[in-house]
């Protein structure tokens, strides 16, 4: 015989166990947001942090390149001294033998060293989007105009330096460019293969000096304008140096300033 169970009614949710669910569930979600949200943050800062680090190495970076090119323009005044003994003989104080002989003295001429600005970090933040999360306006300020303004002036600058330097240092300081391989090359020169004259470059200098070629250039009305140009471009330069090494320090300061928050 078939039994029959009666059927229960099915229980009806009250109002109040409604509320209760939508609001587990809304704590839910929420709870959910804030750990995405701080998840993605901490991410984030995460990544600041290291590209703040990696920038302050750039800096410092560029900065030991200044310091070194800073040491090179202590001999400043000896393009002083060339400018002056040409122009004492060209007033008629020093004969030609005189005026060699002045200028085979003079030691080191500064060379036109250039700076180059390694801007690849702050390029990966700016093309990742991380320079909307710098929420210091100084640093961030600072930062674009460091890597976008003056690293741009430098560039032209560079250009222009290197022009200068070159045409000066190759056209008429032929002396001084015989005598560098000299020094570089040294075993090389120095196997007994060549004669002393050849091989040694202070002898090799004198050498040169000595060529009509040479004479004619160092006595020149050219020389002259050469040498007060290349004077300028150095000053120019030196100075635009100074104005980088400023921000420089400044930047590196905020950027520690930043990292220990």
């Amino acid at each position: 015989m078939e039994v029959h169970h009666p059927h229960h009614p099915s229980h009806k949710k009250k109002w109040s166990e409604y509320i209760i669910e939508f609001v587990m569930l809304f704590f839910a979600v929420t709870l959910g947001f804030f750990a995405e949200n701080y998840r993605e943050h901490s991410i984030i800062a995460h990544r600041m942090q290291e590209n703040y680090e990696a920038i302050i190495i750039d800096l410092q970076q560029d900065n030991q390149k200044i310091d070194s090119i800073f040491i090179e323009a202590k001999n400043v005044n000896n393009l002083i001294t060339l400018s002056h003994v040409l122009y004492k003989n060209k007033t008629g104080s020093f004969t030609e033998n005189e005026l060699i002989d002045s200028i085979y003295n003079i030691k080191t001429i500064p060379s036109y060293t250039t700076l180059f600005v390694n801007n690849t970090t702050f390029k990966n933040m700016q093309s990742s989007g991380l320079l909307s999360y710098i929420t210091n306006k100084s640093l961030k300020s600072d930062l674009s105009y460091y890597y976008e303004v003056i690293f741009k002036k430098l560039n032209d600058n560079n250009k222009l330096f290197d022009d200068v330097g070159i045409s000066f240092f190759d056209k008429y300081l032929i002396f001084v460019q015989g005598a560098v391989p000299r020094k570089w090359l040294t075993e090389i020169y120095n196997q007994g293969h060549y004669e002393n004259e050849f091989s040694d470059p202070k002898l090799y200098r004198n050498f040169l000096m000595q060529l009509k070629s040479t004479k004619a250039i160092l006595t020149s009305d050219d020389f002259i304008a050469a040498t007060n140009v290349y004077i300028t471009r150095y000053i120019v330069y030196q100075g635009i140096l100074s104005v980088i090494k400023d921000k420089n320090n400044k930047l590196i300061s905020l950027l520690q300033t930043e990292i220990k928050k």
